[in-house]
């Protein structure tokens, strides 16, 4: 996607987040979204997703179809979804966090929008961003993400692999400890996924300097 497609989508969805934040829930402690919730997670589901933005440069249907390939080889079941794996999928997406930073794929915050639009991961967006403490939060949305765009709302965010991947690459960017914790997911109700991250750091050091 070129610059100004992604200024677009995001511009979209920023738009979306505010609207479906505002009229959110909060039950046993979990952010749910306007979506209605269903206890049902099938095959149906995985197949064939609409993501507007992030399908637009590709023929046909194929955009659908390299997502659900991908599902497929990840998910092994659907029901394992948001119910076994969380750690295997964790440690999965921070050791490809990590590699993307390693091999050169990124090498500072800035390339994480193009990267993961080129590699059809979703459009990354640095929805806040504070200094606090001895640290930097961060909220981090992704849009028309590959794992759960198109899914149900089965009342908990099932993105874990994507939260090892923000992890991954900004320990490796930073050196410093980071956590993030997927708080908001289409599996949760919303159209958007939002991470909150946390990253502990020296007073002197800052983001934009690794």
């Amino acid at each position: 996607m070129k610059r100004d497609e992604l200024k677009t989508a995001i511009d979209y969805y920023r738009t979306k987040v505010k609207e479906e934040m505002a009229g959110e829930k909060k039950i046993n402690g979990q952010f749910i979204g306007p979506r209605n919730p269903t206890n049902k997670l099938d095959l149906d589901d995985l197949i064939h997703p609409e993501r507007p933005f992030l399908s637009k440069d590709v023929e046909n249907d194929w955009d659908s179809i390299y997502v659900t390939t991908f599902r497929f080889g990840t998910l092994k079941k659907p029901v394992s979804m948001v119910k076994c794996g969380h750690g295997t999928d964790l440690l999965g997406g921070m050791e490809f966090g990590s590699q993307l930073v390693q091999k050169g794929f990124i090498k500072s915050v800035k390339d994480l929008v193009p990267v993961f639009a080129k590699y059809k991961l979703g459009i990354l967006d640095i929805f806040s961003e504070t200094d606090v403490n001895n640290g930097k939060k961060m909220d981090i949305m992704v849009y028309e993400c590959i794992d759960c765009v198109g899914l149900p709302n089965i009342g908990e965010p099932g993105c874990y692999f994507e939260s090892g991947i923000i992890t991954g690459i900004f320990k490796e960017l930073t050196h410093k400890e980071v956590f993030a914790e997927e708080v908001r997911c289409w599996t949760s109700g919303y159209s958007f996924c939002h991470f909150s991250v946390e990253i502990n750091h020296d007073p002197e050091g800052s983001l934009e300097s690794q």
